[in-house]
Order: C-alpha cells, then structure tokens, then sequence
C-alpha cells in the first residue's frame, strides 16, 4: 500500500493564493511510501519540511494519508493518484522492501518518468538494503532489496547517474526505541535539509546556516518574552497545562477501560461468535494498548475459525495429508485449503450429502448421499477435480469408510453395510455386503486401521465387529451389548469408542476382536447421534455432547482417562467430527437451532475449526511433536527450528501452515539434547559441545567436527557475533571455545567458580552474554550469584575478568538473560522471583525492579529482540509475557497457556521477535508476538462489524469499524 501527499502551496505561490484555472490544487511533493512500515517516518520527516526554515522561506507543505480508508474511499484510486502526481513539483519515494514490492508504488515512479522530470525523483531509505555500483552507474541489484529494479532501471536510463537519496534507518530505529524524534535533532535537520534545498533552490549549507540563525532568533525572542510576562503568565499556564493532563489522563483511562471491558466481551463469546470476538478484540488494541488488549491479542489462535458453505452442512472429512478439508453439504461438497480455510474447489451435483471419505492416498474422494448415491471424484488436482464413477449400493447413505489402503469402500445406511471394490474407479463393484440389521435408528460404521475389520453400532443396543477379507466379503466375529450410533477405530487399530443414546461414549480393547474388553465409560455424550473421532496418535478423543458442545478426553492410559477441555459454539447437535493429521486441528459441523430460521440456517453452513493441543482448546498457532529447546533453537530468519528431543530440524511455514520436518540430528543421551544455531545459521552446536553440524542445507546437515564428547551435555550458548561458545555439564564450569573455524575450536579455558549451580534444570542456557559488548553472565557454582565477567578480547587472545558478583539472598538463580543491548541483566530465582538488574557499567550493577508473579522457580528466561518483551518459564509450566519497557516495573501482558503436563524445558524468540517457541519433554509450541500480523490474521478471519454491532458494543463512539 502507498500513502500520497497532499495538497500544499505551488511552488512559489503562497498558502492562500488562487489555485490553477482548472480548479485543482498544486502539491510540492508526492510522497510515496509503504503504509505498514515507513508511515511513522513520513509523518516525523512531513513536521520538518513543513516547518525547515519558517517564516522566512515558504514551507514546503505536505500531508499524508496514515490510514487505508483514505485510499479505499475513491472508486479510482489510480485516477485520484495520477491527478496528485500530475500536480505535484517533487516525488519523494520512501525505499524500503515492503515499498518495493508494492504495486502503487511502482506505478507512481512509472508514471512520474513517463511524465515528469527523473531529476525531481528523491529518495529516502527507510529499511532493506540499497547499494549504488558508480562503475556500472546503476544499483547494485544483487544487494538491493529497498526499490522496485525494473521502475528504477527505467529512471536511470532516462536520468543517468546516482539519484538523490537520505539514509533515514537511523530515523525508524529512534522511532522504535523512542517513538519520536525531537524537532532539533541535528540528523533530522541535516537530512531534512538535504530534501528542502532542492525543492527551495538554495543550497544546504545555506538553509541550515539560517534556519539556525533563525532558531537563536527565536528563541532569545521567547526567552525576552518569557522573563516580562512569566509572572503573570505562570500561574495560568500552570493551571492550564494541569488541566489539559487532567483531560489527557481521563481520556486515556476511559479508552483503557473502555478497551479491557470489548476484551472482557470478546472472552465471553469467541466460541459462540468467533468473527464478532476478533473485530472486538481488533478494536480493543485499537482503542487502548492494554496488558489485557495485548494478551488477547496474543492468544487468539485459540479463537476457532470458521469455514462457511453453500448449504446445511452434513459431514466433514480431513486427506490424509491434511492439505485438503471436505465439507459436504445440500448444495454439493466444499473442498478448503485446510491451512488457509480459503475454498479450492466446489463438486457440484451430489445432493444432500451425508458421508465423506478420503482413499488412503488422498487422490480419491468419496461422497454419499440421501438417495442412496456414492460418487468417486479424482481429487488429486483439488483445484480441478474430476467425476470418476459412482454407483447406489443403498437407499440412504450414512457412513463410509476406506478399508486401510485398500480399494476397499464401506458404505452403511442403517441396515446394512456394503462394500464397494473401487479399485476401477469408474466402475465401482458390490463386493460383499452383510445382513440386515433389526433397526435403522442411529446408525455409524468405521473400518479398521489394517482394513481387517469393520464395527457397525445399530439401533438395537449391539455393535456388530465383522471381518472383511481383501475380496470384500464381511462376517461376524463378535458383537457388544452397548447402546451405539458412532463408532470408531483408534488409528493404532487396538482401541474401539462407541458413543449411544444413552448418554455415555465406551472405550473397548480390541487386540482380540474376538474378545473385546470394556476399558472405560465416559459420561456427558448426552444425544442419540453422537460423533466421536481419534487423533492421529491415539492419545485423545473428541465426542460430541448433543448440546452443541464437543468434549475432549486425553486417552493415554485408555483405563483411566483424563477429561480434557469442553468446546461450545455450535447452535445445535453436532453431526460430524474430524482431526486432521497432525491433531492440531478438530473440524466439527452441527445442525442449526438458533432463535430465528435465518440463523439457523445460517449455524447450518457453518464449519468450525478449533485448535487444539491433547485434550486442551490451544492458544499456539503450530507445535511440533518434538521438545527441549537451546535458547538459540531459530536458524536466519526464523524460518528453521531445532529440537533435541529428539534432534530434528524442521521449516515453519507461513500464514497457518504447519511445521514441516527436514532432517533428523542423532543425539548422545538417551533423553535427547539442545542444539544451538550459531548467529549465521549455518552451524548447529550441541554439548560441551561435543558436535558441531552444517547445516547450510538444512534438508542435509553434515557434521563438521567438534572436540571430544562429554556425557551428558547441560547445554551451549553462542556469542551474537559467532566468535564464542559457552557450554556446561552440570556441577561443572561453564567452559569457552573461540570459533573462528567451526572444524578446529579452540579451548579458551573455563570461568573459575560458575555453574550451572545445584538444582539449576537441565537445558537451562549456561551463561547469557550481553549483546557484542565483550560481556558474559553466569551463575555460580554455589547456584546463589551471577558472576559478570569481561572476556578482555586483545587481538586473537581471550583474557577474561570477572568484574562482579550479584548474590541473591535467600534464594537460588533459576535462569538468565540479557536485553538486546546488552544493559540490561534479568535474573529468575527459585522463588518465582524475576529481577532486572541494569549493567551498563558491569562493574557496578544497579538493581531496577523485580516482580513476583510465578508460583513456583523461574527456569528458563528470553528477551524479544525487536521490542522490550520478556519471557519467563516456571517449574509448573506457566509462560508469561512481560513488557520491561520500563525497567523498574516489568509489566505482566500475557499468560500463554501451553496446556501440557510437563515442566517447560526451553523458551526461545525468534531472531525477528515474530515468534515464541516453548518447549517440554516431548513437544514445542509456538505463538506469534508480532501484534501487526497477528491484527492482519484476525481482520483477515473475520467479517467487519456491522453498525449494529458497533453500537450495541460501542454506542457513545462514533461508527468507525477497525478492518473496513
């Protein structure tokens, strides 16, 4: 998106003067740039050319749209922008990668070389790469990433030589930092006047030499002003700016309130209205940054999406891939993108259907329906499927079921079981097919893992195991007294879950289907059709409850299950549940009983998608079924995560695409290890370190080298240039190797007197270095103080010092970690206590501020690089967010609820801060803490609020929806 300036005075016409005959305005400068990053360097650098040089030279004079409603208003917004560039005297473009890649801008350069003058063309470059070559007369476009390469290529050929650019990335770091710049700044006047001078014609030296003049003039003018009337105007001044503060402070706290109460509302009904929940919360951050805003913010992934069809959906099914989400429906069957829910495909002419089923390979799609009908669909194009066949073996289809990776397709109605050979898709045979059964009323079949088996649950209080040869035929093995109208086999094949009328879900061992054995009863199905459906890895079980609600159960031990969290929403009974392969996922569809037929039919069509971890609703947006973390675990852009338990590599994908795992690492301890990324990603370190891995391909990692194992590695810990290591065995000193070459460290020796101390847990980094300043923490070996030792680099020698030692009184170091800029030293203690200790000068540290919100020993520590947030880990688990912009008072903002029955054994950001990673034994999760994308994705997931929602929610604020 661009922003354009807008309309000022022509050039050496004054504010107020007639404009052109033609009616229109004159514009000095066009300003074009991207919205979401280089909006606040516009406005910063639009306040200085307006005001450089006031009131002697006519101010440059500039306004920038800050808000895509400005944009979106016009029905020609390429009409509207061509008018301002053709009235404008100057185009200023604010290079950056996002801007680069904007369509507006391209087409605003190009218009202004096909219509304007090259050399009234400035640029200022906010972010990204931009290199000039003078021996080729052009960028150098292998490290240029900031400008559009074909629009300036073209600009250069119509004007040769270097074009006129300012380096203000020094300008949106101080923004960042800071959130504004002074009006004086030197850097801000030098750059602003380099734009000015131009656009004045007067040379630089010359408007700098007298702005300055200008400012002494003034300000000895106000000085003169102030000592005649500071007496009387004191007293007013005084009374005025306090009650204007006043103002300010009753404004800021009704918005702050007026923002907690929209997340109190969002909470409430994220599963009954997850659309109307987002834009809440969207509007909440909107109104006011509060800890709670912020929270919510980070855990709405928890939010369930929403998927709608054409028609009253019936059932839903996964591939077995996970790629693709069918949703069956009156008017046909919807196929989604499950990761982005965006529709792929529609097959059309299917009637009401009823039951779905994917083959094995996922290439082959059945779909049943109320007339008795199964319809083959060749899915392996999803975006242009094709019909294969079909044949009506029933009168009413209610299930099917894919017999293992057999061609084998079970289709039940009620009364009987058929099984379909679809080997010839074009041409799918009855195969076999059983006896009827004695009643019709609630009916569910599935087939076994292996194919071997088929479990049928009728009306008659009996669920029927039969057999299935590979020719089709099927015979009885067993049956079992029990009410049931849902079955289903456990992907391990050795757990049956039958679900009845009488309210309960059964779980049965079937090692022997001959001999099934009763393991547990599970109370609150409570409806006569009662869906239930595995995850993948047996461990947990969804069954819908009949009121609109779906319980999941953690599984793990079958004869004593743990119930797990209870997900509402739907309007009616749900009809059809579904995980997908990762069980991260769980699709659920339901009939529709709202107040009004409308709504009803509304709910009907409706797919909802919750996000899940075991048998708990998930804040995270992915996890990998892999734990312990290093506090390095992200590769270069934070694409690449590393896991130790066990040692794996995997690609994070973008937008809700899962994890995809690259390679497998061998570990040297039977409960796995960490690996390290060293700053470059190209090198992964673990033990002591007992290995060092390329992983320049990460698909492929080769071992380089490393110095001799030691058992039981405690965990490493890079230097942020790369140059040195630290790594520990526990009880023993945190030891140093320079790495110059990766295939030939150097041992530099230990640092007498560290740790990792007594009781401090395993995978707890070994030391915290304090950015590039030379300067490393680390506990000491009595587990009770942090040693600060200078490492004294003098050419290739390491001569470390220790400069200090903080002791804790009466409690243990549980974990450490350092700020980006390495001034800032936070310690967790046993107690739950967290300390912010500034080390600007490491030989006499200050303590800050501390706060006690966990219950139990902070274990594991890590700093957002890209803003003040910080994270700390518990014994019992719980992660929370602290904002420690303010050091004296680190602010709680988020408590991340990672569901798991494990301590946390790693916390880690990503190298953008666009990510957090935690960790126990067995799985990491991941949450985005990158508020932009996170507003981006609700917004995207979500309809705007309507004028009658804004006002039920909002009626003393003016109608002003935030993602419209």
């Amino acid at each position: 998106m661009t922003g354009t300036a807008t309309p000022g005075a022509e050039h050496g016409r004054a504010a107020g003067e007639p404009a052109d005959k033609d009616g229109g305005r004159r514009y000095d400068v066009f300003v074009s740039y991207s919205q979401n990053l280089d909006r606040d360097v516009a406005t910063v650098f639009q306040r200085g050319m307006e005001n450089f040089g006031r009131p002697w030279y006519r101010p440059v004079r500039l306004r920038v749209f800050r808000d895509m409603t400005h944009l979106s208003a016009s029905h020609d917004l390429q009409g509207d922008i061509e008018d301002a560039l053709s009235r404008s005297s100057w185009l200023v473009v604010m290079a950056s990668p996002l801007a680069a890649a904007s369509p507006w801008v391209r087409v605003e350069i190009d218009w202004w070389v096909a219509n304007k003058r090259v050399e009234r063309m400035l640029l200022a470059w906010t972010d990204g790469r931009l290199e000039w070559s003078p021996a080729e007369r052009n960028f150098d476009w292998s490290r240029t990433d900031a400008l559009p390469r074909e629009q300036m290529e073209r600009a250069l050929a119509a004007a040769p030589g270097a074009p006129r650019w300012v380096d203000l990335r020094w300008l949106r770091a101080q923004i960042d930092e800071r959130g504004s710049v002074p009006p004086n700044d030197p850097r801000l006047l030098a750059d602003v006047a380099e734009f000015v001078a131009p656009i004045q014609g007067r040379s630089k030296a010359e408007l700098i030499g007298h702005h300055l003049r200008l400012r002494k003039r003034r300000n000895r003018l106000v000085a003169a002003t102030v000592v005649v009337l500071g007496a009387l105007l004191a007293a007013a001044t005084g009374l005025g700016l306090a009650a204007d503060r006043q103002r300010d402070v009753a404004t800021e706290r009704r918005l702050a309130a007026t923002s907690r109460q929209l997340v109190a509302e969002a909470t409430s009904i994220q599963y009954a209205r997850p659309d109307l929940a987002r834009q809440l919360l969207v509007e909440a951050y909107r109104l006011s940054h509060t800890e709670q805003a912020v929270g919510a913010l980070l855990g709405s992934a928890g939010i369930p999406r929403l998927l709608r069809t054409d028609g009253a959906s019936r059932a839903t099914a996964f591939s077995p891939r996970g790629r693709l989400l069918a949703a069956a429906s009156v008017g046909g069957v919807t196929l989604f993108d499950a990761a982005t829910g965006s529709v792929v495909s529609t097959l059309r002419g299917q009637g009401n259907t009823a039951a779905l089923a994917f083959s094995a390979d996922g290439g082959l799609l059945a779909a049943g329906d109320s007339e008795g009908h199964v319809r083959l669909w060749d899915v392996s194009d999803a975006r242009e499927p094709r019909p294969a066949g079909s044949a009506r073996p029933v009168a009413d289809v209610k299930e099917l079921s894919f017999a293992g990776s057999s061609s084998l397709l079970a289709v039940g109605n009620g009364l009987r079981v058929v099984v379909l050979d679809t080997r010839d898709p074009g041409r799918p045979e009855v195969a076999g097919h059983s006896s009827a059964f004695e009643s019709a009323l609630g009916f569910g079949a599935d087939t076994s893992p292996d194919g071997r088996l088929v479990a049928t649950g009728a009306g008659d209080d009996r669920v029927r195991i039969m057999g299935l040869s590979p020719t089709g035929r099927l015979s009885t093995v067993s049956t079992l007294d029990t009410p049931s109208s849902a079955v289903v086999f456990s992907p391990s094949g050795h757990l049956l879950a039958t679900s009845g009328e009488d309210g309960t879900a059964r779980l049965w061992d079937i090692a022997d289907p001959r001999r099934p054995v009763p393991r547990a009863t599970l109370n609150g199905a409570n409806s006569w059709s009662n869906p239930v459906a595995f995850t993948e890895d047996g461990k947990t079980l969804a069954v819908a409850t009949g009121d609109g609600a779906v319980q999941l159960w953690d599984i793990s031990d079958p004869v004593r299950p743990l119930q797990g969290d209870r997900l509402s929403g739907h309007t009616g009974a749900v009809t059809s549940l579904a995980f997908d392969p990762d069980g991260r996922t769980l699709a659920s569809v339901g009939l529709g009983d709202a107040s009004t037929p409308a709504e009803a039919r509304r709910a009907e069509g409706i797919v909802r998608l919750w996000n899940v971890h075991g048998a708990r609703s998930s804040s995270a947006y992915a996890s990998v079924p892999a734990g312990q973390l290093s506090s390095q675990p992200f590769g270069p852009g934070g694409r690449i995560l590393v896991t130790g338990r066990p040692g794996a590599l995997y690609r994070l994908g973008t937008g809700q695409e899962p994890p995809r795992r690259l390679a497998t690492l061998p570990s040297f301890r039977s409960g796995g290890q960490t690996y390290s990324f060293s700053p470059d990603g190209r090198t992964l370190a673990t033990g002591h370190p007992s290995v060092f891995w390329d992983v320049s391909d990460p698909a492929h990692p080769r071992e380089r080298g490393g110095s001799e194992e030691v058992e039981d590695p405690h965990g490493t810990v890079y230097e942020p240039g790369g140059r040195v290591l630290a790594a520990a065995e526990p009880l023993s000193p945190v030891r140093l190797w320079e790495l110059s070459d990766p295939d030939r460290p150097r041992d530099l020796g230990t640092l007498p007197g560290s740790g990792p101390g007594p009781g401090q847990y395993w995978g707890t980094p070994p030391a915290a270095f304090a950015a590039d300043r030379g300067l490393v923490a680390v506990t000491g070996e009595d587990g009770k103080t942090v040693h600060l030792w200078d490492l004294g680099r003098d050419g290739s020698r390491y001569d470390p010092v220790r400069t200090y030692v903080i002791a804790l009184e009466a409690a243990r170091v549980g974990a450490l970690t350092t700020s980006p800029d390495g001034n800032t030293l936070y310690v967790g203690d046993s107690q739950g206590t967290l300390t912010v200790w500034d080390i600007t000068d490491p030989h006499r540290p200050r303590a800050r501020g501390a706060s006690q919100r966990h219950a139990s020993e902070v274990t594991h520590l890590a700093a957002d690089p890209a803003r003040p947030l910080l994270a700390s880990a518990d014994h019992h688990g719980a992660v929370r967010l602290w904002d420690v912009g303010k050091a004296s008072a680190p602010r709680e903002v988020a408590l991340l609820a990672t569901n798991e029955r494990y301590s946390t054994t790693g916390v880690a950001f990503s190298p953008d801060g666009g990510l957090i990673a935690v960790s126990t034994y067995d799985s990491t999760q991941l949450w985005r803490t990158d508020l932009d994308a996170v507003l981006g994705r609700l917004c995207a997931e979500s309809v705007p609020l309507t004028e009658s929602e804004w006002k039920q929610y909002l009626p003393d604020h003016a109608y002003d929806p935030p993602c419209a």
